[in-house]
């Protein structure tokens, strides 16, 4: 019996303009470490009582098509997942500036189809539907950047057939590292030199909530984006510089952040993060045997439209 291979399986992605139908072409390829896309059924007990001791069968109530999906940070490949987490399009700069503007925040609905080939074993699965919920990125102190994306989908199914038999490849090169990582800066000044940042995370969380309309069947009637949350963190080279960050939680004195991420292809190509206002918390490092750090949490909060996270595509 064969049994199925990881390097065998493949993540294909189209845009859907309606779950409820099938997209025929538009499939791409999506490069990923790793996914936890799945479909799980809730399972309701009866209460019957009958002559016995043993339950009487149950039956499902609702279902959930979901999972994660976990990428190395490849230039241009996650642009329209990285555009529905933030419930816009990216706004087209002037060629001769040659910068484009994703803004945080939107009411823009991107869905995606998703599909999952076994090839070696031909068992294929489809989810309809789905929109991003999460999407954080993680620059560790070494390694590879790395993206995530949460997807909440609207039905399941499989089959021993591709739904995706012409998906296109995409690029999967260049990578950005924690050394394509040229500057991080709080309000508007480099930390090279005084604070020295060491590791960097952004979290999205669009929280929504699905409605279970009577009729509507397993997976629910709507998906509905609610309050975003966006929090993360930065860890910091303990000094003055660093403490004179961690007083401004003293009176919830918001600060700006902004991080650029270049690549080692000799375009000059950029991503810039930028986060205008973050209120921020953090503890004064302990003392041992070793080189002291400053770890500060942060909670995007925005007063005005202007105060909206943003990430700057740049082609050089």
């Amino acid at each position: 019996m064969a049994s199925s291979r990881g390097n065998k399986t493949v993540l294909l992605s189209a845009i859907q303009a309606d779950a409820k139908v099938k997209p025929v072409s538009g499939w791409e390829v999506f490069p990923r470490k790793s996914d936890s896309l799945n479909n799980t059924v809730e399972l309701l007990d009866s209460e019957t009582i009958n002559d016995s001791r043993i339950k009487t069968p149950g039956a499902p109530i609702s279902a959930n098509a979901e999972g994660d999906v976990e990428c190395e940070f490849i230039k241009g490949t996650y642009d329209n997942y990285m555009a529905a987490a933030a419930g816009n399009a990216w706004e087209v700069g002037a060629p001769e500036v040659g910068q484009d503007t994703l803004t945080f925040g939107g009411d823009v609905i991107t869905m995606f189809a998703l599909a999952k080939a076994h090839k070696d074993i031909l068992q294929y699965h489809y989810w309809a539907g789905n929109r991003v919920n999460t999407m954080s990125l993680d620059i560790p102190e070494g390694g590879y950047a790395s993206l995530t994306f949460g997807f909440m989908g609207s039905g399941y199914e499989n089959a021993l057939t591709d739904y995706a038999p012409d998906a296109a490849p995409v690029p999967v090169s260049p990578k950005a590292t924690s050394l394509n990582v040229t500057d991080i800066k709080i309000d508007g000044v480099t930390t090279k030199g005084s604070a020295c940042a060491t590791a960097f995370s952004f979290e999205l969380t669009n929280n929504i909530e699905r409605q279970n309309c009577l009729g509507a069947g397993l997976y629910g009637d709507d998906l509905t984006e609610m309050m975003a949350d966006m929090t993360g963190s930065l860890t910091l080279k303990y000094g003055q510089k660093a403490q004179s960050i961690l007083n401004k939680q003293m009176k919830a004195t918001p600060i700006s952040i902004e991080v650029t991420i270049a690549f080692d292809d000799n375009s000059g190509d950029t991503y810039t993060l930028k986060l205008p206002k973050c209120q921020i918390a953090g503890d004064i490092p302990s003392g041992g045997n070793e080189l002291l750090e400053a770890s500060l949490t942060y909670t995007v909060v925005a007063d005005t439209p202007a105060d909206a996270p943003t990430i700057i595509r740049t082609a050089a």
